[in-house]
């Protein structure tokens, strides 16, 4: 007679109570991989933040050595000149923290804007200036990039003038990066002209001590680009002009019909500063403008 072996109940259970335990431990493991990971993520995201923050300081202390040396600019020089205290780019300066555990790379330069084509001169009043358009395509030419294009920025310039009367119309170009919204500016154009043109809320002469060769033959085609680089070498190596008269005379040019008014001292500076602290990298522009009579002001600035 045969006999039939019952399924053992008690090992079933307890196999059964081993997955169970195994199940609870995973998900206990997994949640716990999880905090930990977020918890990193939450360390490194407070870290960046910290670090953002005590770059942004250091940015605002750099806007703040930009003033002092366009101070001192002043009190020493009548002229603006390319050799200028306030030229003198700073390029990795280590700058240690006060917990004296890390310090920042910080780098940083100011840029004289009135040596470049103020757009803004292109129209007045919503009026467009055919004499600067001129100028402004013979820099274009010589830059290689399409004249016509001088003519498009004029219509944009004069438009935006128009809609401050108005109210109705384009707004007007702060920045050259605003001119990625005009038609026919790429981004590879702007980078091309960048160091040639600007924008500044008010027309002023261009510096003719701070001026590119380019643009000063731009501005006096009879001069030609040869003889301006010329003139650019020497003054560059000491040959100021100290008058705008001094600058006619030494280019044997007349003044009278120039489309664009010069001059030999600038008031608005361009400021740019990079921090990197960690994984942080803060960068900062700034429009400054400086007076006789009060420190420089911050006309706008970006991040």
């Amino acid at each position: 007679m045969s006999t039939r072996r019952r399924p053992n109940t008690f090992s079933m259970q307890r196999g059964m109570a081993v997955v169970g335990a195994l199940v609870v431990v995973a998900a206990v493991s997994m949640m716990a991989a999880s905090m930990v990971q977020q918890q990193a993520m939450l360390r490194r995201h407070l870290v960046g933040e910290r670090d953002r923050a005590q770059a942004e300081w250091l940015l605002r202390g750099g806007l703040d050595w930009a003033r002092v040396m366009l101070i001192n600019d002043a009190r020493r020089h009548a002229l603006t000149v390319p050799n200028g205290v306030w030229s003198q780019a700073i390029v990795g300066f280590e700058v240690p923290l006060p917990d004296g555990t890390r310090s920042a790379q910080v780098s940083g330069q100011i840029e004289d804007e009135q040596g470049k084509f103020n757009l803004n001169a292109l129209a007045v009043e919503g009026q467009i200036q055919p004499d600067a358009v001129s100028v402004l395509r013979r820099l274009f030419s010589m830059l290689g990039v399409a004249p016509e294009l001088a003519m498009v920025v004029a219509q944009r310039i004069a438009g935006s003038q128009q809609a401050q009367i108005t109210q109705q119309g384009p707004i007007g170009l702060r920045t050259l990066r605003d001119l990625e919204g005009v038609d026919g500016f790429s981004v590879q154009t702007i980078m091309r002209i960048k160091d040639y043109i600007t924008i500044l809320p008010e027309r002023g002469p261009v510096n003719v001590n701070t001026a590119p060769a380019e643009l000063l033959s731009a501005l006096m085609p009879e001069l030609g680009l040869a003889a301006a680089r010329g003139l650019v070498k020497a003054r560059d190596e000491g040959q100021w002009f100290n008058s705008r008269g001094d600058f006619l005379n030494r280019t044997q040019m007349r003044g009278g019909n120039l489309a664009v008014a010069i001059g030999i001292r600038s008031d608005w500076f361009k400021v740019s500063g990079v921090v990197s602290l960690g994984e942080a990298l803060t960068t900062v522009q700034a429009l400054m403008h400086r007076t006789r009579q009060n420190p420089p002001a911050v006309v706008w600035i970006e991040h």
